[in-house]
Parts: C-alpha cells; structure tokens; sequence
C-alpha cells in the first residue's frame, strides 16, 4: 500500500509531469468543510514540498478537474476551488511551510 496522496490534472497540459502531484500522506491534512467540499493543507518543513503543490495547483483554472488518490485506495473525482496563502511559522525551533487548497467532490 502507498503512503502517499496522488492529484492528477485531468485538463491534459501538454507537460505531462505538470499534471501529476504526488506527496507523502503524512504532508497532508484534509477537512471536510461542507458536504463533498475539501479544504486540504500542505504542511511540511521541506520547502520544496509546498513549492511542487504550489506549483501544480496554481497553474489550475478555478472549476478544473482533477483527481485525488489517496494511499491507493481509488481515484475521487473533484474539481478545483481555490488555494489558501503560503506561509511559514516557527515550531520546536523548526521552520515549517504551509500551503492549503480548496476542491469540491464530484458526488455522481
């Protein structure tokens, strides 16, 4: 079993590695905010973690769809809503990045 989360672009950019996002689950965080609406954060201190989600979520049109696989266990078809500010903060003396995202399920 995989212990990473899988989004892929379904748009079809013609940079094939532009459309695939893959990160340890253990980067991110995942809350329901109302029914089938997911704000997911990014959390980590290797910034180059939040620099790759960044990169692939904000290259996203507002309502583009994607998938997200989350430790092989299916694809969940969604789309995308929106992202949330980069930010850093202090904690134990380390530096850790922050960066949240917003999809909405596609219930079918």
């Amino acid at each position: 079993m995989s212990d990473t989360v899988v989004f892929v672009k379904e748009s079809g950019n013609k940079n094939k590695d532009e459309n695939v996002l893959e990160i340890n689950q253990n980067r991110v965080r995942m809350k329901e905010k109302q029914k089938g609406t997911l704000s997911i954060t990014f959390e980590s201190p290797d910034k180059g973690d939040i620099e790759a989600a960044m990169a692939f979520f904000e290259s996203m049109t507002d309502m583009e769809p994607l998938t997200m696989n989350i430790a092989d266990t299916g694809e969940v078809k969604a789309y995308f809503k929106g992202t949330a500010p980069f930010s850093q903060t202090e904690e134990e003396g380390m530096t850790v990045y922050t960066y949240g995202v917003t999809i909405q399920e596609l219930h079918e």
